[in-house]
């Protein structure tokens, strides 16, 4: 009946025994009381500072279980799969799981890859893709590409539109409902042996991440990603619409009563209790008490002007400036109106607080609130009135259960984060919030067994503070672990009433995040421990009439007590049937303070590690211009991020590469880059990651030949090196080369006429016609005639010609024929050597005639050549 205290029992709760129990039944028993829970919380939590290390990581190691988010919260992930496809390594396939259960928003635009943004166009050069399960198609819907195909480059910072291409970085969002299907980006781009239509991950809130290799460094390793959620839905017993059991109906909510409920009736990694073992309206009055809205002192319920912008379907909206912004706190109640005064945002929880601040860009200040409330128009707004207010609520639950621990430690914290008191009543569960309120119950002398007595404990300085520190999880400041610090008021110093001694306190609450709760609670936590007395009585059986945290008034002549206040801690059977009544006096440390307001800086205007910006300036300076006697290009370093090296490559106008490589200064020598137009260079950065710049380019031409005569050695040019004709008299400088320097009889003049027809003319004389002459200066030594001829044979028939060369008229050597097959074209050439050693201007002769065919022969072309070489 009472199972879920079973354990506690047993034991001492808080400072007090609860005695073995005789009777078959127990009307009363309590859980956590009030104020003084957060030392239970305190003794079984591990460190605030530990418990949010784990909940940004990401975490590998096999075993673990996947978390339970409630309220709003930046979380990291268990990545339960990692692999890359068959036989292509350049794409990483990650899954990311969130949290167990439906969440009702994951915040695609807040990821950060290693703490960086993912619209930090300084740390990624490529945007990506983000596609939500809550997007049937188009634009935002999950991404279907096989990812293992080419990449679609985008700008970076931005996200594409496309779900049927494949990016460098893609996020598919999946919010974990019972009935979601398969990542189709997997399917598409896995084997089925690696991820199929089964792989579903029912119940689980998961990120499906592709990550495609880039050789310039964008990625290190497998990144580590966080994200902000809203975490899962639950049931609210004060909304008709809702039914408890039917998941479907539940809606989010960062209530802390609901989030109790939600933990306790959870029988996967909760309690497991049933609607039945539950009195629900004391669930609906804690709600109600948690959701009681109290100012802020950045506002005092007072609004302020400010701009601010948004878009239709967003949820959430740009602030005009960092003081505006920093009004604003994660978890508070945010109103925002346009310069009209109409309500456009009316009274929305505040899920996340970003500002973002990238090197050499416009810093931006985003607040994101529920999701299920996006703006329905776009907006621009000066703030020329009274338009922005935040409002916050008592309690607040924003966090991550650890379901690796157990019930009994999760519960206790969930219940201390709203000063819950969770106790077992005539056979029901039921919750309840200490807070102000007056007597309902007046103990008297006749209500306390006299045999017995009463006891009084006056508290001692071991139980005292006069500075307490609140240790919570700052959502404005990515929900890094932060602290309240509530002093004792005193004079001249806070601890001038306690003999100048400091009394310290330290309280976490892992489920608050915002600064103002925090302060309230350590001021609940201050003033109770200087309010500490104590009484103890066995009472009569008209105690049954009380329960655990009523508001009872006692008067007892023997300890001067008139009508004192106290509240019931604990009520204990005893095996007589009476009641062990312990309680606390009553004092109100409840009551809502408006505390200073906290102090928030601007972030800072500095580089990430991966920022890096491409050279400028490149410039050519060729042979003829440089001091060294050799090509180069130069450019500017840049100095707004650190860089080490620089990477070149030079193509052609052909595209052909004639130079890649890696410097460490800031210009590379272009040696032997022969004379040409239109080359391209383009020069990146380099930093000690390897991160690489994007490229800037150059386009030049080389004028001067790469080499001078100062780079020649003596004699280091024999004839073997030269190729026949390869150097002309425009390369000699006038006597630059004198008899000493060739050998007898080693250089050859070439003289020689060429000449050539294109025109198509046919032939069919039965005698010798000339159809090609030309004329050369001879030189007393013989002369080579070269004569090349493309015919063809018409008609049905293959035809032969002869052909011959006269110098002048004199025919050189012998009639040569020449065949062509019908209906086809063929090329011949006839090379001779006059061996006669005349001198002067000689013509030579080509004649043909046709010896045998049916038709012509058609001459489509010829081509003479005649040739003298001197020494």
């Amino acid at each position: 009946m009472f199972n879920f205290f079973s354990k506690l029992l047993a034991k001492e709760i808080l400072g007090f025994t609860v005695k073995t129990i005789i009777t078959t039944a127990v009307t009363a028993a309590s859980l956590v009381t009030g104020v003084k829970a957060y030392k239970q919380a305190k003794s079984l939590a591990s460190s605030l500072q530990s418990q949010g290390s784990e909940i940004l990581a990401n975490k590998t190691s096999a075993g673990g279980k996947i978390p339970v988010v409630y309220g709003s919260r930046r979380v990291g992930a268990q990545i339960v799969f990692m692999d890359t496809a068959e036989n292509e390594s350049r794409d990483l396939f990650v899954i990311y799981a969130l949290s167990v259960g439906e969440l009702e928003n994951i915040d695609g635009a807040s990821i950060e890859l290693d703490g960086n943004p993912i619209n930090d166009d300084k740390r990624f050069k490529d945007g990506g893709y983000i596609g939500s399960d809550k997007i049937s198609s188009g634009s935002g819907s999950l991404n279907t590409a096989n990812n293992t195909a080419a990449i679609t480059s985008i700008s970076a910072g931005t996200i594409g539109t496309n779900p049927a291409l494949s990016y460098r970085m893609v996020f598919n969002l999946h919010h974990g409902a019972t009935t979601q299907v398969v990542d189709p980006m997997f399917d598409a781009s896995l084997a089925t042996s690696k991820w199929g239509s089964a792989h579903k991950l029912n119940g689980i809130a998961y990120i499906a991440a592709k990550y495609h290799y880039d050789e310039g460094g964008m990625w290190s390793g497998v990144p580590q990603l966080t994200v902000s959620v809203q975490g899962k839905k639950v049931f609210d017993p004060r909304d008709s619409n809702q039914t408890f059991g039917t998941i479907s109906t539940y809606k989010w909510s960062d209530n802390p009563a609901l989030t109790f409920l939600d933990y306790i009736t959870n029988d996967e990694y909760g309690k497991g209790l049933t609607s039945s073992q539950i009195n629900m309206s004391t669930f609906t009055s804690a709600a109600n008490i948690a959701d009681t809205q109290v100012d802020t002192p950045d506002f005092n319920g007072n609004a302020s002007q400010m701009a601010w912008s948004g878009q239709n379907g967003n949820n959430f909206v740009l602030m005009g400036n960092f003081s505006n912004w920093s009004k604003f706190k994660t978890g508070e109640l945010l109103e925002l109106k346009n310069d009209s005064g109409t309500v456009i945002v009316d009274n929305r929880i505040i899920t996340d607080m970003q500002m973002t601040n990238f090197y050499d860009s416009t810093p931006k200040y985003v607040i994101y609130f529920d999701s299920a409330h996006p703006l329905t128009a776009d907006h621009s707004v000066s703030g020329s009135v009274n338009n922005g207010l935040s409002k916050v609520k008592r309690f607040h639950c924003n966090g991550v259960v650890d379901i690796n621990r157990t019930v009994m430690e999760n519960a206790q914290d969930l219940l201390a984060n709203m000063r819950g008191i969770f106790t077992y009543i005539d056979g029901k569960y039921e919750l309840k919030i200490e807070d102000t309120g007056s007597s309902s119950f007046s103990i008297t002398e006749d209500h306390i067994i006299s045999d017995a007595g009463i006891s009084v404990d006056y508290g001692s300085k071991d139980q005292k503070a006069n500075k307490v520190i609140v240790e919570f999880f700052n959502g404005q400041k990515k929900f890094e672990q932060d602290t309240a610090i509530v002093l004792h008021s005193a004079s001249p110093n806070y601890f001038s009433d306690d003999g100048d001694e400091i009394l310290e306190l330290k309280a976490e609450f892992p489920f608050i995040s915002d600064p103002y709760i925090a302060h309230n609670m350590g001021k609940a936590i201050l003033t109770r421990s200087r309010h500490q007395t104590q009484v103890s009585f066995l009472g009569t059986p008209e105690m049954y009439k009380l329960n655990v945290g009523d508001i009872v008034d006692l008067t007892y002549a023997g300890l001067g007590f008139s009508s004192k206040v106290f509240v019931i801690e604990s009520l204990v059977l005893q095996s007589s049937g009476l009641l062990q009544v312990n309680m606390i006096e009553y004092f109100d440390v409840y009551t809502w303070t408006v505390p200073s307001v906290e102090s928030v800086a601007d972030q800072s205007d500095t580089p990430t590690a991966y920022a890096i910006k491409a050279p400028t300036n490149l410039a050519f300076t060729d042979t003829n211009s440089s001091s060294t006697g050799r090509p180069f290009i130069s450019w500017t370093q840049p100095t707004d991020y650190p860089d080490n090296q620089y990477k070149v490559n030079v193509v052609d106008s052909s595209g052909n590469q004639v130079l890649n490589k890696i410097v460490a200064v800031n210009n590379v020598d272009l040696t032997f880059l022969p004379v040409a137009s239109n080359y391209v260079a383009t020069v990146s950065a380099l930093n000690a990651l390897g991160v690489e710049s994007p490229t800037t380019s150059l386009t030049f031409s080389v004028a001067n030949p790469p080499t001078k005569t100062a780079d020649v050695q003596d004699s280091a040019i024999t004839t073997v090196k030269i190729a026949d004709a390869n150097i002309t008299t425009a390369k000699i400088g006038n006597a630059q080369v004198d008899t000493l320097q060739i050998a007898g009889q080693a250089v050859t003049v070439p003289v020689y006429v060429i000449g050539g027809s294109a025109t198509a003319t046919n032939f069919n004389n039965s005698t010798f016609a000339t159809i090609e002459s030309g004329t050369i200066v001879r030189k007393g030594i013989a002369t080579l005639i070269t004569f090349t001829i493309q015919a063809a044979a018409t008609g049905d028939l293959s035809s032969a010609y002869e052909i011959r060369v006269l110098r002048d008229t004199t025919q050189i050597q012998e009639v040569y024929a020449m065949g062509i097959s019908r209906r086809l074209r063929k090329s011949d050439t006839l090379v001779v050597t006059d061996t006669d050693t005349g001198t002067g201007s000689t013509t030579y002769n080509i004649q043909v005639r046709l010896i045998a065919g049916g038709g012509v022969i058609q001459r489509h072309q010829h081509f003479l050549a005649l040739e003298q070489f001197q020494r």
